[in-house]
């Protein structure tokens, strides 16, 4: 494909847009798995556009074999040499990077909810949108201002730091997969397109302990450091022989009415560690092969890849098969092919087992919404305690051949000292609270039986339950489930609990409304240089219905120190809008505005 110049502010690139770069000599994208993704162009001084070749526009071309057109946003044009310049663009996504977003708080979150959240609370309007197929909710904060991209990932608490994944950039539209790619067979193999083999290993990120720490601030902003008896908590390295320990501040981890004590404090260490394993080595297998331009296998080697995808490759001599990952891609635009292709080591370690459970748990959650709500609400429980978990020992048993048979997960590492152990092979699933050789008082075994002392304890949670009549012990409440009565010792009965039904079908019925106003150009303004316009967005629920509305819904009103002038601008404002402009006119020293949302034919206001 010939790449395509466009405007700065150009949204729509189905367009020839400002016209075909047709003179341009070469067009490389480079693209790196969560990381860079950047066009090289290299353009003739004496073709059509050259004039035209300008900082903060936008180039559209092929970034590999499989996705559509992408837009890259110049940022350098490098100074004519020999009749020719080279111009560096980032692709649209960079924008991000531009853009601040203000401090909010979500308790439970998901990729999705999160990143909407971010859009919304950013500094000034986009039109990107976000995507994810994590299902695990976490808490999100943004402590301070921030640029949208480093919330992607990049810092702490990102969505790559809570969540993990693989992003895929589309133009506006910001991809983030579970696991992105696919194994569609590819071998690369010594003796046949295998070129070059490099293993490297880095101990730069690898840790044996954790130190952490929380400051407490009296009234008097006087600082009191809490830190652990024991001091630092150990984190698994099988290859470090000197200790190294890293300290962290977890101070920020702690919620306003949370106290900070050294048992929080282990806990949220402990946590942490299990999201971020600083122990596990990092390690790298590189190769290069061979694009096998005349043989058949070259489709399946070169054409068939992309970023993310997944390869075996084998070398006899040096005992290597491993499944590798495409974790960097250069691709000719002009040609449409590759030029080179990077491949990286796919490393499994216990955080991804983690996820990976946690979110088989949400789908199994997903799967049953419609069962009755105390069975969700065992669900909710059971996850959790699951996701919750503040520690342990994963201990595999293997034997003489070094062939595992058993898994262990004990509250040390050492089986003769622990309490609380699971327990797995092929015998079935245990859980003890008195050591290794047992009573395992609640277990699956291979013949099909179940042992749980909950359900024996008398707390029954199902989907069907086949009975007669549900009483209580001396019958003055019961449920006749064939005739549909109720009754609750004698004050509730089933005309009452008919009557609490349509309640709660009003209540859904409801619409709750939430407002949010924007500004198109910050919230503060100096030396008199006002230029704004606040729009009003309305959610019910989680769902934007703005358009659903009337204008005439929404009453704007400002307060400020002059009373009097307030009530002449509201009174121009009473027609209603859903965004207006702002200038000097409206703030003579300092003022704030508001939207309220109305009933038009009572003008009761709707956000309760």
């Amino acid at each position: 494909m010939i790449p395509i110049l466009f405007n700065e502010t150009a949204t729509d690139f189905t367009t020839f847009g400002i016209g075909v770069l047709r003179e341009c000599t070469s067009c490389e994208v480079t693209e790196e798995r969560n990381g860079s993704f950047e066009l090289t162009l290299k353009y003739p001084t004496s073709g059509d556009l050259f004039s035209y070749l300008k900082n903060e526009r936008i180039i559209v071309a092929k970034p590999n074999d499989l996705s559509k057109n992408q837009a890259f946003r110049i940022y350098k044009v490098t100074t004519p040499l020999k009749g020719e310049v080279t111009v560096y663009a980032q692709h649209i996504s960079y924008d991000l990077a531009t853009i601040g977003v203000m401090p909010f708080d979500i308790e439970n979150a998901s990729p999705k909810y999160a990143i909407d959240q971010v859009l919304l609370h950013s500094s000034i309007p986009n039109n990107f949108s976000f995507q994810s197929d994590y299902l695990t909710v976490k808490q999100f904060k943004v402590s301070k201002p921030v640029s949208i991209r480093s919330l992607l990932g990049g810092s702490e608490g990102s969505i790559l730091d809570s969540w993990g994944g693989e992003y895929e950039w589309d133009n506006f539209k910001i991809k983030h997969h579970t696991h992105r790619g696919s194994d569609n067979g590819v071998v690369i193999a010594y003796g046949k397109n295998l070129t070059k083999l490099e293993h490297e290993s880095d101990i730069t990120d690898i840790y044996t302990h954790i130190l952490p720490y929380g400051v407490i601030k009296d009234d008097n902003d006087k600082e009191t450091v809490v830190t652990l008896p024991e001091c630092v908590l150990p984190l698994a390295s099988t290859i470090l022989k000197n200790g190294k320990v890293y300290i962290r501040d977890f101070t920020d981890d702690f919620k306003e009415d949370e106290r900070i004590t050294e048992y929080e404090l282990r806990t949220k260490a402990n946590v942490w560690i299990k999201n971020h394993p600083l122990g596990v080595e990092n390690s790298s297998i590189e190769v290069s092969f061979e694009p096998l331009w005349n043989q058949s296998e070259y489709a399946a080697i070169h054409e068939r890849l992309s970023l993310c995808d997944t390869v075996t490759v084998k070398h006899s001599n040096l005992g290597v098969t491993a499944k590798m990952k495409v974790v960097k891609t250069v691709y000719d635009s002009l040609k449409e092919k590759y030029k080179s292709i990077t491949l990286g080591t796919l490393k499994a370690s216990l955080t991804s087992k983690i996820n990976d459970l946690e979110n088989v748990v949400t789908e199994t959650k997903k799967s049953v919404d419609r069962l009755p709500s105390l069975l969700n609400s065992a669900i909710d429980s059971a996850t959790k305690q699951i996701t919750g978990n503040t520690g342990g020992s994963v201990v595999l048993h293997s034997n003489s051949n070094g062939t595992p048979y058993e898994l262990l997960i004990m509250d040390t590492e050492d089986i003769n000292s622990a309490v609380n152990v699971w327990r797995w092979n092929l015998g079935g699933l245990g859980f003890s609270s008195h050591g290794y050789n047992g009573p395992y008082e609640t277990a699956v075994t291979g013949d099909g039986a179940i042992v749980a002392d909950f359900i024996t304890a008398g707390s029954l949670v199902a989907n069907i339950i086949k009975a007669g009549t549900l009483s209580s012990n001396d019958g003055s409440s019961y449920w006749n489930l064939e005739s549909g009565e109720v009754v609750l010792r004698a004050y509730a009965t089933t005309a009452s609990v008919e009557e609490q039904t349509n309640r709660i079908d009003n209540i859904e019925e409801q619409k709750m409304y939430r407002l949010v106003i924007s500004s198109s150009n910050g919230n503060i303004f100096k030396n008199g240089n006002i230029s704004t316009v606040l729009t009003a967005t309305v959610f019910s629920w989680d769902k934007d219905v703005t358009d659903e509305l009337d204008d005439n819904q929404f009453i704007w009103t400002r307060v400020s120190s002059d009373t009097e002038a307030d009530k002449a601008w509201n009174s121009a404002h009473f027609g209603g809008t859903k965004s207006i402009t702002i200038t000097n006119d409206d703030v003579k020293a300092r003022a704030t505005f508001y939207c309220d949302l109305i009933d038009t034919s009572t003008r009761e206001s709707l956000l309760g």
